[in-house]
């Protein structure tokens, strides 16, 4: 669900990248906004196959970097610090602490990475790191305790 963050940011500095480095953009995602709260419900919904809703508190700081920064590789950091809590069929699941920074970076081979980092709950499902290559989908490195898939927990949980 944090990823619909990473991309958001992608897009904006896709669009909004100069040819000369700026500074870098940044942003707030207010998770408790109605409309955010809405389209993680409709999301959830979706996988789940029946209407969930989630009430949302915190946000996801974005900084988006102007590629190339000189010998940096780091695209954009999200951090972010979020209390969620999902209800469907007179039950709900509630995350207390997902937290912590993601981070987009190019590899040495030029592939687009992200490390999902921290209390990656409802992200990764990892309480550590997971690095995922976004050019091809696989997950490259991961270290950390495996908490288990949370849309399959959360569709489990909260089924009719």
């Amino acid at each position: 669900m944090r990823l619909r963050g990473l991309v958001l940011g992608l897009s904006i500095a896709s669009a909004a990248a100069p040819v000369a480095a700026a500074a870098p953009i940044h942003f707030k995602i207010d998770i408790s906004d109605p409309g955010w709260e809405a389209m993680v419900g409709a999301d959830v919904s979706a996988f789940c196959g029946f209407p969930i809703t989630m009430d949302g508190k915190g946000h996801i700081n974005v900084i988006v970097f102007d590629p190339p920064r000189g010998r940096s590789p780091m695209v954009e950091i999200d951090a972010y610090a979020m209390h969620e809590t999902f209800t469907a069929n007179g039950k709900s699941l509630t995350v207390n602490v997902d937290a912590g920074p993601d981070l987009l970076r190019f590899d040495r081979d030029g592939h687009l990475v992200v490390a999902v980092t921290g209390r990656a709950i409802t992200g990764s499902g990892v309480i550590g790191r997971v690095v995922v290559d976004l050019d091809t989908g696989e997950v490259v490195f991961v270290a950390g305790n495996d908490v288990g898939d949370f849309i399959t927990l959360l569709c489990s949980t909260l089924a009719p």
